[in-house]
C-alpha cells in the first residue's frame, strides 16, 4: 500500500453519523476498502453488540484505492468528522502508515490519524429465524425509549396482537408504551414475542437514525434483536444481546 490512495465525500454527515453510532460502542476498528466500497464489522469488548456498516462506491465523488483494510481510533476520527461544516468535502487519503483526512471549504484543515493494528478475529453470529419484525418510525421508537429511562436502566419488548409494547419497572415507578398499527408503526409476528434489552445500548443504537425515516426491529423470544436502518444511502445494522428477563 506504498501508493496514496483517494476518496472523496461531499455528504461527510453519512459517514460522521455512522462513526458516531459505531464508535459509542467500538473504540478502534478495521474498515476494509474494495472495488465495492467501504465496510466495516466489528463486535464490542462486551460482546453485547455487533456492527456491520457498507457505502457503497457510488455515494462517493472519488473512489480511487486498492483493496485493503486498516485499523484505526474511531474515538478520535469521529472527534474529526464531527468538526466538518455543512459544506464541506471530505477528501480521505491512505498512505502505509496514516489515514489522511482533509475538510475542503471556506478554509481547508488537514488532520492525520496513525493507523494501528486492530485484531481482525472473524465473529460469526449464528443465524436467527426472527418471531416478529417492526417498521418504525425513529422519532417515534427514540420517545418512547426515553419514556424508558424515566425509570429503568432496561427495556421489555413485547409484540403481541400486532402491536408493539414497551415496557419499563424501575423502584420509582413503571412505564407501558403501546404502537398499534399505524403508516408509521408496521408490526408482523408469528407468534407472540417478548425479549429484554439494555436501555443505554438501545438509545445509542437508534441515537444517529434519521428521525423521519424508519428503524426495523426484528425479535425473537429470549434472542438476540436484530436493528437496522439506512444513514442516508448506506445500511447499518446492529445485533444487540439480550438480558435474562
Amino acid at each position: 500500500m506504498g501508493e496514496w490512495m483517494t476518496i472523496e465525500l461531499k455528504n461527510v454527515d453519512q459517514l460522521r453519523k455512522a462513526i458516531e453510532a459505531i464508535s459509542s460502542f467500538i473504540s478502534e476498528g478495521n474498515f476494509r476498502f474494495s472495488e465495492n466500497g467501504i465496510s466495516f464489522k466489528a463486535i464490542d469488548p462486551s460482546q453485547i453488540v455487533y456492527v456491520i456498516f457498507d457505502m457503497d462506491k457510488k455515494v462517493f465523488e472519488k473512489y480511487s484505492i486498492e483493496p485493503t483494510f486498516v485499523g484505526v481510533d474511531l474515538v478520535e476520527m469521529s472527534k474529526i468528522l464531527s468538526r466538518a461544516l455543512p459544506n464541506d468535502k471530505l477528501v480521505l487519503d491512505l498512505t502505509d502508515s496514516e489515514m489522511l483526512l482533509r475538510l475542503e471549504g471556506s478554509i481547508r484543515r488537514s488532520f492525520s490519524l496513525p493507523l494501528i493494528d486492530v485484531s481482525d478475529d472473524e465473529v460469526n453470529i449464528p443465524k436467527t429465524s426472527f418471531d416478529a419484525s417492526i417498521d418504525i418510525k425513529s422519532k417515534i421508537l427514540r420517545e418512547a425509549l426515553k419514556d424508558a429511562s424515566l425509570f429503568g436502566s432496561s427495556v421489555v419488548l413485547r409484540v403481541k396482537d400486532n402491536q408493539l409494547i414497551i415496557e419499563a419497572r424501575g423502584s420509582s415507578g413503571t412505564l407501558k408504551s403501546v404502537a398499534k398499527q399505524t403508516k408509521y408503526v408496521s408490526v408482523e409476528s408469528k407468534s407472540e414475542v417478548v425479549s429484554k434489552y439494555s436501555l443505554n445500548f438501545l438509545q445509542s443504537i437508534v441515537r444517529e437514525a434519521d428521525p423521519d425515516k424508519k428503524i426495523l426491529l426484528e425479535l425473537k423470544s429470549d434472542a438476540p434483536m436484530k436493528v437496522s436502518y439506512k444513514i442516508g444511502a448506506s445500511p447499518i445494522e446492529f445485533h444487540l444481546a439480550h438480558m435474562i428477563l
